[in-house]
């Protein structure tokens, strides 16, 4: 009973709209008292439940010695119900894409207002990554530096599931230092493309990473927080030592 009325919530009724058109498709043709007594309704309530199941074209009715009998309509109803709200959906994912490029088409004369953003937690860390993915072009480069346990056991899924396979599709190559005690995590990049790796002789709970004119830090903790610094300076900076901690890294 439980998941017939959740899938008629995913078709747009509420807990009870879907109670009644259940009971309505059990018992067949019926007074609103019946329905009250057997779903246990309120009277008060049953008749705007009726109205917009009604509007719906999920429940009929017809009047016999002036009292309405109401019947559930064809299950088919169903599907189209449901192809509607499809429908609403996809139109107010255009319209919000829509919005979204709308802000960011910078107005001429406006300078921007940072070089820097702080990032936290864990969603917060995902639209750091998600900011430096759709950074880099087809052939860059992209290091990472001191990746710690907490990062691998918090976005271990994110980091397969979306980094890393769009890093391959747009063939950019990866560097990654590892702590010591992330072999697991290792051997698993040691098997995708474009990918190289080495160890560090450290434990720590934060890591950052350089691509292109992008620099980042991250700390892992309870909650984690980033700042994601676009800035030549920062980036070129921070590859160069990365260079020097990798040649004295260990495979």
């Amino acid at each position: 009973m439980e998941q017939l009325i959740e899938s008629l919530k995913s078709a747009g009724l509420n807990n009870r709209e879907a109670i009644t058109y259940l009971d309505l498709q059990e018992y067949g043709e019926s007074q609103t008292g019946n329905i009250c007594k057997r779903t246990k309704i309120p009277s008060s309530q049953i008749y705007t439940i009726l109205n917009n199941l009604l509007e719906k074209g999920l429940v009929n009715y017809k009047i016999i010695n002036n009292i309405k009998m109401y019947r559930a309509s064809n299950p088919d109803t169903l599907a189209i119900l449901f192809e509607e709200k499809e429908n609403r959906i996809e139109e107010e994912k255009n319209k919000l894409l829509n919005f979204i490029s709308k802000l960011k088409q910078k107005p001429e004369g406006i300078s921007k207002y940072s070089d820097y953003k702080y990032f936290y937690g864990i969603r917060g860390i995902k639209s750091l990554y998600t900011e430096i993915i759709n950074s880099w072009k087809k052939g860059d480069e992209y290091y990472i530096a001191s990746a710690p346990l907490e990062s691998f056991s918090k976005l271990e899924g994110f980091f397969l599931e979306i980094v890393h396979k769009k890093r391959i599709k747009d063939k950019v190559k990866l560097k990654i230092l590892l702590n010591k005690n992330s072999k697991k995590w290792g051997d698993i990049r040691k098997k995708m493309p474009l990918t190289q790796v080495k160890y560090l002789e450290s434990e720590t709970k934060t890591e950052y990473g350089v691509v292109n004119e992008y620099f980042f830090i991250i700390s892992y903790g309870k909650q984690p927080y980033g700042l994601l610094i676009k800035d030549k300076n920062f980036s070129e900076t921070y590859k160069a030592l990365f260079e020097m901690l990798w040649n004295n890294a260990k495979k």
